[in-house]
Formats: C-alpha cells, structure tokens, sequence
C-alpha cells in the first residue's frame, strides 16, 4: 500500500474528533520527493496538538529536508477513535506527507519526551507492524530513539535499534550518512547498527559499550527552524517558537533537564531579532515565543524585547515569554513593554522553607518571592501559578507547612493588587532522576505522598487559591521508568499488552494494568524507588554525562549540610 490515507473514506472520518489530525498536507509542509534515497520518519508518541509543539521535531524536520536525497515525514500517536479504525480496516500507521506506511521507510526517529509515553511508542510500533523488539527485527526500519527521557535508555533498550543521547542536531544527520552507506552496501540490519556505533552520542542495544552525551556546540551559530509547518488543528502552544538559549548553569539539585542540556549556549540578539521578523512572515502567528529553560535568564533580554519591538513586529503579534525565574526586575521589564503576552505568570519556587530550597539549590528566596508578587501589583497580569514538590530529599513536615504558609501570604498580597490576582498551586512527588546530585535519593512511596499532600491541602482548606496535584502512582511509575535498567522493558510491554497506552492522560492511565504488568513480570516497584550508596554503581554508569560523577557526588554532600543549616 502506498498511500494509507487514500484508503479511508470520509464517512470514517466523521466519525472521530478532529480527523486533520491525520490528513497532513499542512502549511509549510515539505514536498514529497521523487525517488529519495533515504526515507525516515520523525515519531512523538503523543496525541498531534502536543507534538505539533515539540521543537525537536521541528528542528529535525527542516534540516533533514533541506538534504536532497533525504524524505522526512511526521507521525503521531493516533487517538484511540481513530486507532479504532486502522485496526477495524487493518490499516498500518503512516506518514503524513505521502501517507506510506511507517515500515516501508528505512528508518523512525522517536522522541521520548516523557517517560508516560513509553508505551505509546509499541503501540505505534504496533500498528505500523513493525516489531516490538529489535532482537526481532530481521529487516525493516531501525527504531532510533532520543530525548530528554532516552538519556537512561535501559528501559527502553529492548525496543531500540539505536538511541542518541544528547543533543541531536549533528547526531541525526550523521546517523542519515551512515544509514545511507548501509543501504548503498545492502548491509544487513544488524551490520547497520553496528555502523552506528562510529556516530558520537549514540548507544546501540545489540553492541553495548560507553557512550558520551552529545553536545551541539555550533548552538549559538546555528539558525533555527524559520519555516516550521502550520498545525491543522490548534496545538498545545500556539506560538511560533524561536529558542533563545540552550542549557542551564543554575545548578538545581532535582532537575535533569539543568544537566541534560549544559552547558549554556545563547544565541546573539541581532540574530535573534531577524530570525523573530522572517518567523513571523513565514508561519502568520499572533504570538512569538521565546524559548528556554528559563528565558528570562537570557544575560540581554531587555536588549532583545526591545529590539524586537524596535522592528515593529507588531501590533498585532505579540510576544510570549512562557518560561521564567522569580525576578523582580523582569516582571518591570515585562510590565514596562505593551506587546508581552500578560495571561498569566508561571514561577516554581518549588519548596516552601528557605531551609529545604537551600538544600535543593534552588537560587529563590523568600523574598524574591513576595517582591515579584508585589511587582506584579499593577501589571495587567491576573493569574500567578506556582509549582511545588513534595518528597524532596531531607523534607521534613515543618518544610510542608511552610508551602501552607507562604501561599496564604502571597493571597494577602493578591487581595491588594488592582486587578485581584488568583493564585493557582500545582503539587508534584518529586521524582530522583538520573544525571543529577539527587540521583542516589530514596523515592517517596505512595502513602509517604499523600500523607505529605494531604498536610498541605488541610493546611490551604480556607485558602482561595486552586490546588492540584499529580497522582502519587504517576510519581512512583515516572521514578520506576527513569532510573529503571533492561528488566523495565519487560514491564513496559506486559504494560502496553494490558492495554496501557496514553498513561500521561488521565483518561486512559490504569493502574490497575500497570499493577498487573509488575505482577506478570515479578518486578517490585520498591527495588528502584530506594536510596542508592554513593559508592554504589549506577545502571546508568556507562553513559559519559560531561557532568563528572565526583561533582554530582560533591553537591549531595552539600544538600546534607545544607539540610542541616550549614553553608559553608
């Protein structure tokens, strides 16, 4: 079959939620080639409006198709009313751009977000027939793997030809070279892999051997995707994404992505100002987002914003700033330029004693905090969210008591503020990741976080503000799939053989066949949920971090002294 969608009438179409999910043939959209001599697919295991989002894709997308021998298509996790319908006509996922089925192209990068969309990909590996395993694999596309989630990709090991670990904009272009000399050779599957080998930051399951995170070096030079394709339906960030910076030298304890993607690359602001003008005329967004980590520490951000102004994207378009440090002076800057997007600011003080954020590293103070409520008296913002866990390492009862107390302080300062600002608090189980100061934590268990959330919620009863939490399972399941070895491939396919698939929505998360999978397969959540010696190795030992082990080790033993009040 050449073409999947030619194969679906109309009438099935209307019969699912928004069927331009499916159709492709969006603005921007690259031609199809005749003839390419590779053919790969970008995959993000979740629903199109999410990955549609996703920068990565965009990235790989333009630079993969800007090569002249080299086809790349989308694809995304099917909504299971449509998946219904496949499976009723038993047709094979697709890519959007010519509609061929996914195991007719020579390879399929996925990007693995999060670690709840693990069994969306076998479902998508599923559906397109192609096999679960590699070991299974004879012919067919090699299944590459990368993102933040894949930087421990022993739980996913089993399913995976290859995984880039790391940034990926050299990696997936080299990656190509050697898939192209493969295919000239007529190489077999398992020679290709091993070719792959020779490709920095990649990990091949079959030949197992250290690795060393990539890192894109050529960051501040490179241009940006400037002609990134237009959803057909409104996705999750509607906004035409321009990424300022990469990386983070913060340093907070809890927080993989600080160390994922050091070191700090920023782009320069004259080049930034004319990628933000060609953005704009090429997609006709309302909105440009500046992205980062934490955009506003970008060290020329009031340079920037008034540059782009100077420039006069505007009035119509605006600017977004989606992600930012409790800072005073920004909250003036931001305040002090008509065209920023003012719905609603977003901060993660993320303890709620000065104690606990020392210990954690995270460079707030309580101070920091009420100055920024107070600066945002007057400013045409209305709502402030603030993030919060729980569980964190050295946490103690008085530590969550202090959430209580700082949130119905920042209440009395909202009641003075014209306009009124409503406070929204998000809590979350803290979860140990891999790569950081934290990683040889203990993992909270279930009743251990919801006896920590419900102090919390007892002590906002008469509060204003909204409270929300993450489910304590998704915080044990997340820990279990992150700091897993090769034994969690055997659970994440008991998993998605139970029916699991879309764990991140609650809709369709099941517990009770996830408890099940780890029931079939005899593995006990408490084995990776429990604190790990320093001097213990680590499944994840063989990867090359560029952040030496002996300075992750260093800053536990600070999180301790600091826990116990001493910063020297």
């Amino acid at each position: 079959m050449k073409n999947v969608i030619e194969a679906l009438s109309h009438w099935e179409l209307l019969e699912i939620e928004k069927p331009a999910r499916y159709l492709g043939g969006e603005v921007n959209q690259a031609p199809v080639k005749e003839n390419p001599e590779l053919r790969v697919c970008l995959v993000f295991p979740d629903l199109y409006e999410l990955g549609m989002s996703n920068l990565a894709i965009k990235i790989f997308y333009e630079s993969l198709n800007a090569r002249p021998n080299i086809q790349a298509e989308r694809a995304f996790a099917p909504w299971p009313d449509f998946e219904n319908i496949l499976r009723r006509k038993n047709l094979p996922l697709y890519g959007l751009e010519s509609g061929m089925p996914l195991k007719d192209f020579d390879a399929i990068f996925v990007t693995l977000p999060y670690e709840m969309t693990f069994t969306n990909v076998l479902n998508i590996l599923d559906l397109a027939g192609i096999p679960l395993t590699w070991k299974d694999r004879t012919a067919g596309p090699l299944v590459i793997a990368g993102g933040p989630s894949a930087s421990n990709p022993l739980p996913v090991a089993r399913f995976m030809d290859a995984v880039m670990i790391g940034d990926g904009e050299e990696a997936i272009l080299e990656l190509c070279d050697r898939l192209l000399e493969a295919k000239r050779a007529k190489a077999s599957i398992s020679e290709t892999r091993k070719s792959l080998l020779n490709v920095e930051g990649v990990w091949v399951p079959q030949f197992p051997a250290a690795v060393r995170r990539r890192v894109y070096k050529g960051f501040a030079d490179s241009e940006p995707p400037l002609k990134p394709v237009i959803p057909n339906v409104q996705a999750i960030h509607n906004r035409a994404p321009l990424e300022i910076f990469r990386g983070c030298m913060k340093g907070c304890r809890f927080c993989n992505a600080g160390y994922y993607y050091r070191p700090k690359r920023e782009r320069p602001v004259q080049d930034l100002v004319s990628y933000a003008t060609r953005l704009l005329q090429n997609t006709g967004e309302e909105s440009l987002g500046l992205l980062s980590l934490s955009t506003s520490d970008y060290c020329r951000l009031d340079e920037l914003i008034r540059g782009l102004d100077k420039e006069k994207l505007y009035p119509e378009q605006s600017v977004s700033i989606p992600s930012m440090r409790m800072n005073e002076n920004t909250i003036a800057l931001l305040d002090s330029t008509p065209h920023i997007r003012k719905g609603g600011l977003t901060f993660a003080p993320e303890a709620g004693t000065q104690r606990l954020r020392n210990v954690i590293n995270k460079n707030v103070t309580e101070d920091d905090i009420i100055s920024v409520m107070k600066a945002t008296g007057g400013s045409d913002y209305r709502t402030v969210k603030l993030y919060f866990m729980m569980g964190l390492p050295f946490e103690t009862d008085t530590d969550l008591e202090g959430i209580v107390d700082l949130v119905y302080r920042l209440e009395d300062i909202g009641r003075q503020t014209k306009p009124r600002k409503q406070i929204s608090i998000s809590l979350s189980g803290f979860v140990p990741k891999p790569f950081t100061p934290f990683q040889w934590a203990e993992q909270a268990d279930i009743a251990e976080l919801r006896r920590k959330r419900i102090i919390v919620c007892r002590g906002l009863d008469s509060s204003k503000s909204r409270v929300s939490w993450r489910e304590e399972y998704l915080c044990l399941l997340e820990s279990v799939l992150s700091r897993g070895d090769e034994r969690i491939g055997e659970l994440i396919e008991a998993a998605f053989k139970n029916g699991c698939k879309f764990d991140g929505w609650h809709e369709h998360f099941s517990r009770e066949k996830w408890e099940a999978a780890f029931v079939q397969t005899g593995i006990q959540p408490a084995d990776y949920l429990k604190s790990r010696p320093v001097s213990a190795p680590l499944p994840w030992d063989f990867i090359d971090f560029q952040v030496p082990r002996a300075f992750l080790e260093k800053e536990y033993q600070l999180a301790a002294q600091a826990a116990e009040g001493d910063q020297s």
